[in-house]
């Protein structure tokens, strides 16, 4: 049991079958974190045999078939207070981190937090999510919110329901708004976020290299990204009015929505492929994307939830990382 941000976490194990006891802690406030781990480490299979962490979107999911049980789990499915937001998400994927990252910015109350096993997914997420899908038939991803009666998939689409629902809204009297509230600065903001997306799949491009020429091909790629984002924080310098957040001194969902990333890119890709982000950035005059990182990674949210990853996964948050995405790795120089 932890406590974070004024939160009650309890971690509740059962790895013989994945199940989980529901709890809640003396104020009600309706903090719970399931861990069901079967294997010792999360996300480490052989290539090519993907899971689910919100990939979908970027092609690198595969298709599954339809889940049988939907019927059955939703028969047995208990009555849901419409009131709690119910998140279900992994403790390592950084898309759905994103919306994690939203409910503790927001002090979203009551909430239950579901930590799925994504290489052993309970029956109840398989129907949660066949429910909400586009194709009810695709490799069940995370997150999952159900809120108001209302299943939600999409780590994107969910964080901006969070953020309209929720605005200003939270538990607590400093509960934040993560909506621009300048839109000149929400411009620039949205044109940073989604110019640094592109570096994503320029990383996964770099951890799937089979060889010297294609990582280095690559990498000159995930520089270039890294050098366009910078351009963009530049070019909403003045609006941003010397603030190192996206929009400036507001914390946004256009930070939110790059930020998770961040860390994976340190510690990944030191790892696997001897890459130093920081180097990186200092080397190639990424000053504002310096800037803005040093900003997001002192987070209380971001550190937080670091922290609670380190906690449910029972290893470092640098071997969480390393761990999850060893399945994209099938070269080592």
């Amino acid at each position: 049991m932890a406590t974070t941000l004024g939160a009650t976490v309890r971690t509740t194990s059962n790895a013989a079958r994945g199940g989980v006891r529901r709890v809640r802690d003396a104020r009600s406030i309706g903090v719970v974190v399931k861990a069901s781990f079967a294997a010792a480490h999360e996300g480490v299979v052989a290539p090519g045999d993907v899971h689910g962490s919100s990939l979908a979107s970027m092609g690198f999911a595969p298709r599954r078939a339809r889940v049988e049980a939907e019927a059955e789990a939703a028969s047995k499915s208990p009555v849901v207070d419409e009131r709690v937001v119910m998140f279900r998400t992994s403790a390592t994927c950084p898309f759905a981190h994103r919306c994690w990252l939203a409910l503790e910015e927001l002090d979203v109350r009551p909430r239950e937090v579901i930590m799925e096993n994504l290489e052993d997914k309970s029956e109840a997420f398989k129907a949660e999510y066949a429910r909400a899908a586009v194709d009810a038939e695709g490799n069940p991803s995370v997150p999952v919110l159900t809120h108001r009666g209302a299943t939600m998939v999409e780590s994107a689409l969910v964080l901006r329901y969070l953020a309209e629902t929720f605005d200003g809204a939270g538990a607590s009297a400093a509960s934040a708004s993560l909506l621009p509230k300048d839109t000149v600065k929400g411009y620039y903001g949205q044109l940073f976020a989604d110019t640094f997306q592109t570096c994503v799949p320029l990383y996964f491009k770099m951890l799937r290299a089979t060889n010297q020429d294609e990582l280095d091909a690559a990498t000159k790629e995930f520089i270039g990204g890294l050098q366009k984002a910078n351009r963009c924080l530049e070019l909403g310098a003045n609006a941003r009015a010397g603030g190192a957040y996206a929009c400036g001194e507001q914390f946004t969902i256009w930070d939110i929505m790059p930020m998770t990333f961040v860390p994976r890119f340190e510690i990944v890709l030191a790892h696997y492929r001897g890459f130093n982000l920081r180097v990186a950035l200092k080397e190639n005059g990424c000053d504002a994307l310096e800037a803005w990182i040093a900003a997001v990674g002192s987070r209380p949210s971001l550190v937080s939830t670091l922290k609670q990853i380190e906690d449910i996964r029972g290893v470092t948050v640098q071997q969480a990382f390393i761990d999850h995405f060893a399945k994209f790795v099938s070269w080592r120089a």
